[in-house]
């Protein structure tokens, strides 16, 4: 059975035919088994996110897939800063800022779908105010949204923190499909989504504008935003039993 409905295959190749403009690379980090189990190194949804990924690279001659073993591959899995799979990078060379942990499914997949468009065309969705903010950052700043493929407040979130870190290279940005990772939910006490944490310093839930989230990255990276924004926070779904969709 693909990974990709037959239906939506055609409407995808004819969104990457129109939209994409310069080659995107696919970098998925995952795990070889060779049909054995290693105690210890389950990863229950590396096999379907591969299948997902190397159908959707498959749509269009633009895009570009690579594939890394998380366990063998080591220098590159050091220097994509990647500790956990399966993991996607997506790219334009050898940049590894924006990163996707987990299957993209539900509503995470327009999320991925949305990123490869904006590298492959190379024009920011944020705003030019947004873009002025990012060029005060001269140090590295961590963004984590924490999401799960049914919550609809978690694309919104997840593409601009994304966009930031196509923006500015001190920013790397980790989408984070938190029911696939127990052990990182219980970390950061995780009920509801989206939760998005910074540098480990400054955490919140729910969704929230472009302005406000610029304003809380430059509070973790301790400067001060020239204006305050008030938060306008929508109400976050808990947190509950996966029901994956098919992307």
């Amino acid at each position: 059975m693909p990974a990709i409905p037959d239906k939506d295959k055609q409407a995808l190749k004819d969104r990457f035919k129109k939209e994409l403009k310069n080659d995107v690379t696919i970098r998925l980090f995952t795990q070889r088994t060779f049909g054995l189990t290693i105690p210890g190194r389950e990863c229950r949804y590396c096999d379907q996110t591969q299948a997902l990924m190397e159908e959707l690279a498959a749509l269009s001659p633009k895009l570009h897939m690579e594939v890394k073993d998380f366990y063998s591959e080591t220098k590159e899995v050091r220097e994509a800063c990647v500790d956990r799979i399966p993991a996607i990078v997506l790219t334009k060379g050898a940049g590894s800022n924006v990163k996707f942990y987990g299957i993209p499914a539900g509503h995470e997949f327009t999320t991925v779908l949305d990123d490869i468009v904006t590298l492959s065309r190379g024009v920011s969705p944020l705003s030019l105010d947004t873009r002025k903010k990012l060029k005060r950052l001269k140090e590295d700043v961590h963004i984590q949204v924490f999401v799960t493929p049914t919550c609809e407040y978690c694309p919104p979130m997840a593409r601009v923190a994304h966009a930031m870190a196509m923006e500015n290279n001190h920013i790397r940005a980790d989408v984070v499909e938190v029911q696939e990772f127990p052990l990182v939910a219980q970390r950061y006490m995780i009920s509801s989504v989206p939760k998005t944490v910074i540098n480990n310093r400054v955490q919140f839930v729910g969704a929230v504008s472009e302005a406000v989230l610029m304003d809380k990255v430059l509070e973790a990276a301790g400067l001060s935003p020239e204006e305050r924004t008030t938060p306008a926070f929508s109400t976050a779904p808990e947190l509950g039993p996966s029901t994956r969709q098919s992307a």
